[in-house]
């Protein structure tokens, strides 16, 4: 793109792709294209979806990076909401084949989750079972088990995302996704530092407690 001079336009955003499903959805129920306004029914119909599959009123929201509404949650809601898309299988009610989609979706191209390089990509190919991976900002990682049944939901506090990848891999070597001696996983359990010139100069890694 800065070969040729094609311009950066919002469509090669990373939330492009959410912002094309609230298209979508406008659409769909006949609503303006102002579908980031809170009281638009796209936005209606998300928190709708939300506190279903958090199981939790969201008591607010706040803007992301994208302009889009951010209903809030415990942890703990999206834990839950995670798990219910990991436990999807053979429910015949909507929410449930739609989640269902949405994940084998993820399963079938995890490079179009994250990119090439990336912990949800790379750690994909290294699990013993099956398993969805997906970050979100400052910290935020969350984990899809099927054969466990299992969401996971972690955010780093100070919002340090090398943190948070080594966190979210030491729990799921904990829950046996993954090999702790694999090499595609040491990479992101416990990850070299290195300065601008390439030199080594320490290590992060997992406190006791998670492993």
């Amino acid at each position: 793109m800065i070969r040729t001079g094609e311009p950066v336009t919002a469509a090669f955003n990373w939330c492009s792709g959410k912002h094309s499903g609230f298209l979508t959805l406008a659409k769909y129920l006949g609503a303006s294209f102002d579908y980031v306004d809170i009281d638009n029914p796209v936005q209606k119909s998300v928190r709708d979806a939300f506190e279903d599959m958090t199981g939790e009123d969201s008591p607010g929201f706040g803007f992301d990076g994208c302009s889009a509404p951010n209903f809030v949650s415990t942890l703990k809601g999206m834990a839950a909401a995670l798990a219910r898309v990991a436990a999807a299988d053979g429910k015949s009610d909507a929410r449930s084949r739609a989640a269902v989609t949405l994940r084998d979706a993820m399963l079938a191209h995890p490079e179009m989750v994250a990119g090439c390089g990336r912990l949800e990509t790379e750690l994909v190919k290294a699990a013993k079972e099956t398993v969805v991976l997906k970050s979100g900002a400052d910290g935020f990682y969350v984990a899809i088990l099927p054969e466990q049944r299992l969401g996971v939901a972690l955010k780093i506090a100070g919002g340090a995302d090398p943190g948070a990848m080594v966190a979210i891999t030491a729990l799921l070597v904990r829950l046996g996704v993954f090999e702790a001696d694999d090499p595609r996983v040491l990479a992101f359990l416990t990850p070299k530092i290195r300065n601008w010139g390439g030199l080594e100069v320490g290590t992060m890694r997992p406190a006791a407690v998670l492993v």
